[in-house]
């Protein structure tokens, strides 16, 4: 009787992406509504602070909290929300988050003091928190390979659309017992929102063993990793310059040439164009891949910015703003592209830090523009952008030497 030879074991199944899911146009097209109207309520409290303020009788020192308790629990929550998705997956922590966001949203005009609206606005911050870093992780890892830029930048101009619309929002209800209708309906689009995640969204993938421990581990081996880190260095200038030159836009605009606040909500609207540019360009941009597109986005947001610059009169101060945000609307999705291809073990983790950071940058920019003449802030953003341009093209040579 012939020895029994041992078999040789079959190599263990490597885990691949997960294949797009059936009517992936429709999952982004929702993705890339709700990245308008999620982050659009950090927005709307820069209209609502001073009747808010007047409502629960504080000075407009403490009305100004209405947008900052928002604001931090919203980027503490993307450093949570990121890893707990690569854990469980993408789309429990959207359905979850949005009917956690639906709650607190509903109850937010109902707050008997000032102090039970700032918990309540820091409450829905953090169910807030769940949407940014977990639908773009979603979309890098759905989308398929030819169309990941163009979907990337769909929903990055959702997220950057958030500003202006938010801000309209709030100048619309802006009276002085309106401002709650900013919230109710807000709450049912959440409410209907968490539905339609629940049933169009793919199951995607899960990883036991990931967890906030995990999550506390990846974020420290990523930190050792040179490329990643220069594209976390280069986020910060990102919304930092969006903030900071909207912020001095509009000052010099009202100085200079008498814009009204409704005026300047138009010139908001109007540099929203720059992001229909944006997905077009990415388009044919991306197919050289995620660097080169975010090194183009930041060129071409520092030609605007520094277009942006010209006192000759409003045009082409206007006309640059255009060209700024076109370019901050290639830069986004290059940045999450890139994390995607250095960081394929930790994206989640990733692009939690990225967008945790990319919302800092948000702060240091309004504090930056609220303390330097139009001037400087054009300088000094323009040398970040600059800085930030080379930081991102470095990092092919960074990650092939470490």
């Amino acid at each position: 009787m012939p020895a029994l030879r041992p078999q040789p074991t079959a190599p263990a199944p490597v885990s691949a992406a997960p294949a797009p899911r059936r009517g992936f146009g429709a999952q982004l097209a929702l993705l890339a509504v709700m990245a308008v109207a999620i982050p659009a309520q950090l927005y709307l409290a820069i209209p609502l602070a001073a009747p808010v303020g007047a409502y629960y009788g504080t000075s407009p020192g403490s009305a100004a909290w209405t947008g900052s308790a928002f604001s931090l629990a919203y980027a503490l929550g993307f450093l949570l929300f990121g890893p707990l998705s690569d854990r469980y997956g993408r789309r429990p922590v959207l359905v979850s988050g949005a009917l956690a966001l639906a709650a607190v949203t509903a109850l937010v005009p109902l707050a008997p003091s000032y102090s039970w609206f700032l918990a309540l606005r820091a409450l829905q911050g953090l169910a807030a928190a769940t949407f940014a870093p977990v639908a773009l992780a979603y979309v890098a890892e759905h989308a398929p390979a030819a169309r990941r830029p163009l979907a990337l930048s769909l929903l990055t101009t959702g997220l950057l659309g958030a500003g202006p619309a938010g801000q309209a929002l709030g100048q619309a209800v802006a009276g002085a017992d309106a401002w709650r209708a900013a919230f109710w309906p807000a709450a049912v689009l959440y409410l209907a929102a968490a539905l339609l995640f629940r049933r169009l969204l793919g199951a995607g993938t899960t990883d036991p063993s990931a967890g906030i421990g995990t999550a506390l581990r990846s974020m420290a081996r990523l930190l050792r990793t040179p490329a990643v880190v220069a594209v976390f260095c280069a986020a910060p200038t990102v919304f930092g310059s969006f903030v900071a030159l909207y912020a001095v836009l509009g000052r010099q605009l009202a100085a200079a040439h008498g814009y009204s606040s409704a005026a300047l909500l138009g010139v908001e609207a109007l540099g929203a164009l720059g992001l229909v540019v944006a997905p077009l360009v990415s388009r044919y941009a991306g197919a050289r891949g995620p660097r080169f597109l975010a090194v183009t986005g930041f060129l071409t947001a520092l030609g605007g910015l520094l277009l942006a610059q010209a006192t000759t009169g409003p045009a082409l101060p206007i006309a640059g703003s255009v060209v700024f945000v076109a370019g901050i609307g290639l830069v986004v999705p290059g940045l999450v592209g890139l994390l995607h291809q250095l960081a394929p073990h930790a994206r989640g983790a990733a692009v939690s830090v990225n967008t945790a950071v990319l919302f800092l940058g948000a702060s240091l920019g309004q504090t930056f523009a609220a303390s330097a003449s139009y001037h400087e802030v054009g300088a000094v953003a323009g040398a970040a952008l600059l800085c930030a341009a080379g930081a991102v093209a470095a990092t092919g040579r960074l990650a092939a030497g470490s």
